[in-house]
C-alpha cells in the first residue's frame, strides 16, 4: 500500500516536472507606460506558455531590447517594422498578425485603390491630370500618402523644387496643379494661421467638400466612404480609398462571404478600379491595389523561431480573446487589443523588410519630397553632448518612419560652435535649456518655440514660513535658499525683488546670499510633505496659504527651454522648422498618440536628465508662457 502511494507521488512529480519543462516562457517588451496593462492582462495562468512583461522606455527602446535578447518579442505597427528593417532586418521575425475577424483571411490590413467611373475617359495615369479627385483626408494613408507616392513614382505628380516653400506646401501645390478640383479635408498645419493661408492659396483642393470654406472634419465627403460619395454624388472623377469600403458601399461580398451584408448605394457595374499600369478592373473582381498597409503584428528577434513558437502563437491568441472581455478597456487598448480583432498565426514567418516589400509599403513610408534630388532636405539640429546626439538620431529615425518631413540631421558641436553654425547657416536649430541660457551668445538668435511644462508635476519652488508669522515680518525676514540650485536661486531672486521693491540696489545673482537661519525658506514642492506647522507665502507678499496650494502660491521663475534659430533665417525656412517641431510634439509629446512609440519628453536614459528637452515638458508651443526670455534676462541681470 505504502509502495503504491510512493509510486503515485513519484509519477505525479515526474508529470509536473515534465509539464513545467514543456511549457516555455517568453518575454514581451512593452513601453513603461504600458506595464500595468501588460501585468494585468498577461498574468493569467496558462498550460501552454508563460509570458512575462519587461519594459523599455518606449517601442523604439523595446526594439533594442528585443535585438539584444533582453526580450523575445513585442507588438508592432508597420512603421515599427520599418525601423526594425533599417536597424537589423535579418535579425527580426514577424510571426503573428492582429487582424479583423471580418477579414481574417486577408494578408494585409487594407488595400489602397483608385476608383473611377466607367466611360470616364481615364485610360492611363496621364489622363488623371485636370480631373477632380476625392480623398479620405490630408496626411492619411490611402487618401494621401499612397497616391502621392505612387503617382510621383510614375511621373504624374510633380513636387515643386522651390526650397523657399515648406515641404507641406510643395506637396499641396503639386496636388493643386495636378487636379482641377478636390476634396482634401484636414489640418494642413497645426498653426491655424498657416493652415488658413494654405487653404486659401490652394482653395481648389477644398472645392468638392461639403463645406469648402472649413475644409476640415467632419465632412460628408471625407473618410473612406465619404471619398466614394464624393465620386458618386458630387462630381468627382477619381476616389482614393480602400477596398473593403468599396465593397460595402456597392453591396458586394466581403472576404469569403458568398453574399453581401450591406445594401448597395450605387450600381457596381458603373465603376471600376484604375491600376498602376493604366489598365482597369471591374470592382466586382479582385482589386488591383497600389499598396497595402500591413496589419499590426507581433515581431520577435531571430532566436524566437528556434523556440516553441507555435505555443507562443497559441498563447497570444488566447490572451487577445481574453483581453477583449476584460473590465479594463483602457488596458486592452494599450496592449493593441480591439474587440473587432483577433490574433492570427502567420503560415510562414517573414523578416520585416520582405513583409513591407510584399505590401509595396516601404516607398509609402519613405516617400521623398524633392524631384531630381537624391538627398532629402533635412533640418540640421545642433547638439552638444554624446547622449543628446544619441537621442537626436533616435528622434530622426522615428519621426521619419511616422511621416514627419523634413526629418532631422544631427550635428555634434560644443555650445559656442553651435551658435556659430546657426549664424553661418551650417546648422538650422538648437534647443537651449534655462540652465544653459547664460552660456550662449543669443544676440543673433531668436526663440521660435517654447517648452510647455507639465502642470501635473509636483515641481514648483515655493517660500515656506512658520504658521504664526505676520505680514510685517514677511516684508523684513531673511531668506534661506540653495545657492547651488538654479531653480532655488531664481525663486529667491523673484521673492527678493518683490520684498525689496523700494530698495535702490538691484537684486542680482551675485549680490544675494542665503541666510542660514532665515525665517523664510525656498524649497521645492516635492519636499513639502516633510514639513509641519508651515505655510506658503504667495506672490502678493500679503497672502499665506496651506502647503497644498503650491501650484498657485509659489515663486517659481522657470524659463522654458526653447527652439532657437538665426535671426537672419528666411520666413519660409523658419516656418518649416516650426511646423516640423510642432508635428514632432503633436505625435510624440506627453499624452499624445505615439508617446508609447517614442517618448520625446521624459527620461531618455537612466542617470541622464533633460536630454535635449526638459524631462517635465509636455508640448512645444508658440506661447512663451509666464516667464519671457526678456523678463528672465532682467531677473538674472543679463540686460
Amino acid at each position: 500500500m505504502h509502495c503504491a502511494i510512493l509510486l503515485n507521488l513519484l509519477l505525479s512529480a515526474l508529470a509536473i516536472n515534465f509539464v513545467k519543462a514543456d511549457k516555455p516562457t517568453f518575454k514581451i517588451c512593452v513601453p513603461v507606460i504600458v506595464l500595468p496593462a501588460c501585468n494585468e492582462l498577461m498574468n493569467k495562468r496558462s498550460d501552454i506558455a508563460t509570458i512575462e512583461c519587461v519594459t523599455g522606455r518606449d517601442r523604439l527602446d523595446c526594439l533594442d531590447k528585443v535585438e539584444r535578447r533582453e526580450a523575445d518579442f513585442m507588438a508592432v505597427d508597420p512603421e515599427d517594422l520599418y525601423l526594425a528593417f533599417k536597424k537589423k532586418n535579418e535579425d527580426f521575425t514577424v510571426f503573428s498578425d492582429i487582424r479583423t475577424q471580418q477579414e481574417i483571411q486577408a494578408e494585409f490590413r487594407y488595400e489602397g485603390i483608385l476608383l473611377i467611373k466607367k466611360n470616364s475617359g481615364i485610360n492611363s495615369l496621364a489622363d488623371l491630370r485636370g480631373k477632380r479627385s476625392c480623398h479620405t483626408g490630408y496626411g492619411r494613408n490611402v487618401g494621401y500618402k499612397i497616391p502621392i507616392t505612387k503617382l510621383k513614382k510614375h511621373g504624374i505628380f510633380k513636387i515643386d523644387p522651390d526650397i523657399n516653400l515648406s515641404p507641406v506646401e510643395r506637396e499641396l501645390k503639386g496636388l493643386s496643379e495636378l487636379f482641377s478640383q478636390s476634396c482634401l479635408v484636414g489640418k494642413y498645419s497645426n498653426n491655424a494661421e498657416v493652415d488658413e493661408k494654405l487653404k486659401r492659396s490652394y482653395s481648389n483642393l477644398c472645392a468638392l467638400c461639403e463645406n469648402p470654406e472649413k475644409c476640415d472634419y467632419p465632412d460628408k465627403y471625407s473618410g473612406y466612404e465619404g471619398a466614394i460619395k464624393c465620386l458618386v454624388e458630387n462630381g468627382g472623377d477619381v476616389a482614393f480609398t480602400k477596398v473593403i469600403f468599396v465593397r460595402k458601399y456597392f453591396g458586394l461580398p466581403i472576404g469569403h462571404a458568398t453574399k453581401s451584408q450591406t445594401e448597395a448605394q450605387a450600381n457596381a457595374n458603373d465603376f471600376e478600379y484604375l491600376c498602376e499600369d493604366g489598365t482597369k478592373v471591374p470592382i466586382t473582381e479582385k482589386a488591383c491595389s497600389w499598396a497595402q498597409r500591413p496589419w499590426q503584428a507581433y515581431m520577435g528577434n531571430g532566436d524566437i523561431i528556434q523556440k516553441q513558437l507555435d505555443k507562443l502563437q497559441q498563447r497570444l491568441t488566447i490572451f487577445y480573446d481574453d483581453a477583449k472581455s476584460t473590465d479594463h478597456k483602457v488596458y486592452a487598448k494599450q496592449m493593441m487589443v480591439n474587440e473587432q480583432n483577433t490574433v492570427v498565426a502567420k503560415d510562414e514567418v517573414i523578416v520585416p523588410g520582405d513583409h513591407l516589400s510584399k505590401a509595396k509599403y516601404t516607398d509609402v513610408i519613405e516617400r521623398q519630397l524633392l524631384d531630381g534630388i537624391s538627398v532629402e532636405e533635412k533640418i540640421k539640429l545642433c547638439v552638444s553632448s554624446v547622449i543628446e546626439l544619441k537621442k537626436c538620431r533616435a528622434m530622426s529615425d522615428v519621426s521619419y518612419s511616422r511621416d514627419i518631413r523634413p526629418t532631422f540631421q544631427c550635428i555634434l558641436q560644443d555650445n559656442e560652435k553651435c551658435v556659430e553654425s546657426l549664424n553661418d547657416g551650417t546648422a538650422d536649430a538648437i534647443i537651449i535649456q534655462s540652465k544653459h541660457f547664460e552660456v550662449f551668445d543669443l544676440r543673433n538668435l531668436k526663440a521660435i518655440l517654447f517648452e510647455q511644462l507639465d502642470d501635473d508635476k509636483n515641481d514648483k519652488y515655493v517660500v515656506v514660513t512658520d504658521d504664526d508669522i505676520s505680514y510685517n515680518e514677511i516684508k523684513k525676514a531673511e531668506l534661506k535658499f540653495d545657492p547651488n540650485n538654479l531653480g532655488s536661486v531664481n525663486a529667491a531672486l523673484n521673492f527678493l525683488t518683490k520684498q525689496k521693491s523700494n530698495s535702490q540696489s538691484k537684486i542680482c545673482p551675485q549680490n544675494v546670499k542665503s541666510a542660514e537661519n532665515g525665517k523664510l525658506e525656498i524649497i521645492n514642492s516635492k519636499d513639502l510633505s516633510k514639513l509641519k506647522n508651515k505655510k506658503l507665502v504667495c506672490k502678493d507678499m500679503t497672502t499665506t496659504r496651506p502647503l497644498t496650494d503650491f501650484k498657485t502660491c509659489n515663486f517659481d521663475f522657470t524659463l522654458p527651454g526653447a527652439v532657437y534659430v538665426s535671426k537672419s533665417l528666411n520666413f519660409n525656412r523658419e516656418s518649416t522648422i516650426k511646423h516640423t517641431f510642432i508635428a514632432l510634439s503633436e505625435k510624440f509629446g506627453h499624452k499624445k498618440p505615439f508617446e508609447d512609440v517614442f517618448e520625446l519628453f521624459g527620461k531618455f536614459e537612466e542617470g541622464q536628465k533633460d536630454v535635449i528637452f526638459n524631462d517635465h515638458t509636455k508640448a512645444l508651443t508658440v506661447d512663451e508662457g509666464d516667464v519671457s526670455t526678456k523678463d528672465y534676462s532682467k531677473m538674472r541681470c543679463l540686460i
